[in-house]
């Protein structure tokens, strides 16, 4: 299930708050070995989780598997504050994306099903609350998944260093990247269905 939540919405559901920052730190400093400081439990929060940032979250039975946060760039932005050589000025009245995380516990099929709900709930939600886009900072392989998700961003600069590259990217939201989204995901259960059923069965051993 998509949910977009406040900050005291997210807080008041201490399951899932605690599970998605916790697969925040697993996948940013445990995978990525990003500098970032942990709390006192493990968990991966910073100063951008605030009360002016809303989480799109999909759920399963309370536990986190993939999220992002958007916050108004106005009030502080991660692009301006961390990677300055990125940012264009014209971005401080937009709306920054940030986090994208996905649960380590998912398995390649269920991750990508799970980032097609993320990115579908987060378009809708988008034209919901008026955001007319959103723009931030992703590797070419984050990239390049939400691309075949089916929504492709205008990439608005680039950063190379001996770390590798960072694109700064801004998507747009519209009806038809949701119905894009949308039937990619349907085409991509379809041929996992199909190869289920052409599996073969695991023999069974007769006693």
């Amino acid at each position: 299930m998509f949910l977009a939540l406040d900050h005291s919405a997210l807080a008041g559901n201490p399951s899932l708050q605690r599970s998605m920052f916790a697969d925040r730190a697993q996948q940013f400093v445990g995978r990525h070995r990003w500098p970032l400081r942990l709390n006192t439990t493990g968990l991966e929060i910073d100063e951008f989780d605030d009360v002016l940032t809303t989480y799109c979250v999909v759920e399963e039975a309370g536990r986190h598997l993939t999220s992002a946060r958007l916050r108004p760039a106005g009030v502080g932005s991660m692009v301006e504050r961390h990677f300055p050589a990125l940012w264009d000025t014209d971005l401080r009245g937009g709306v920054e994306i940030t986090r994208f995380c996905a649960s380590p516990a998912l398995t390649p099929d269920n991750r990508l099903a799970s980032v097609s709900d993320l990115l579908l709930g987060l378009c809708r939600h988008c034209q919901r609350c008026g955001i007319g886009g959103f723009f931030g900072i992703v590797f070419p392989s984050v990239g390049r998944v939400i691309r075949q998700a089916g929504w492709p961003a205008a990439i608005l600069n680039e950063l190379r260093d001996a770390d590798g590259t960072l694109l700064l990217a801004q998507w747009t939201p519209s009806n038809l990247v949701a119905w894009d989204i949308q039937e990619r995901r349907e085409m991509r259960e379809e041929i996992w269905n199909r190869r289920r059923e052409l599996a073969p069965e695991p023999e069974r051993l007769v006693a």
